[in-house]
């Protein structure tokens, strides 16, 4: 069964974690790791559809990924649309140091929504709050840094 799963989702697991860590050999880590937790429940998920599987594995992949990320405080790229944005405005802030100067729970919204592009839901589960708070932490963190790019 376990194999069954590698098979059929180690490729989309590799992209999404190598779209969160730009970095081949962490993500091939992460894959590891991941199917290293989805092992240890595997009774569970021979009753799931595979839809739901499929998801539950991205979802895994998603957390060690962004868990690697976080332990090795990597400073991560910025969304090309905030690069974008940034150039055409002559702004006198660094976007960088305008995000880094985010308290953590604005931080951690903003790089989940904007730079690695986790839905509403998706940022909700991974950060263990509603859904309500990530969208108000969003409108407050732009809020933030509309006014300190000015």
């Amino acid at each position: 069964m376990l194999e069954q799963i590698y098979r059929a989702n180690r490729t989309v697991m590799l992209q999404k974690a190598l779209s969160i860590l730009s970095d081949q050999q962490l993500a091939e880590d992460a894959v590891h790791d991941a199917f290293i937790r989805i092992a240890r429940h595997i009774g569970r998920l021979k009753s799931m559809p595979s839809d739901e599987r499929h998801y539950l594995c991205l979802t895994i992949v998603k957390n060690v990924a962004l868990n690697m990320l976080r332990d090795r405080r990597e400073i991560v790229a910025l969304p090309e649309t905030l690069q974008a944005v940034s150039r055409e405005t002559n702004l006198n802030m660094d976007i960088t140091t305008a995000i880094n100067s985010l308290d953590e729970g604005h931080r951690n919204v903003v790089l989940l929504r904007l730079r690695y592009g986790f839905n509403t839901a998706e940022t909700a589960r991974l950060l263990g709050i509603k859904q309500g708070t990530v969208r108000s932490r969003l409108n407050r963190a732009r809020a933030f840094l509309r006014e300190a790019l000015k």
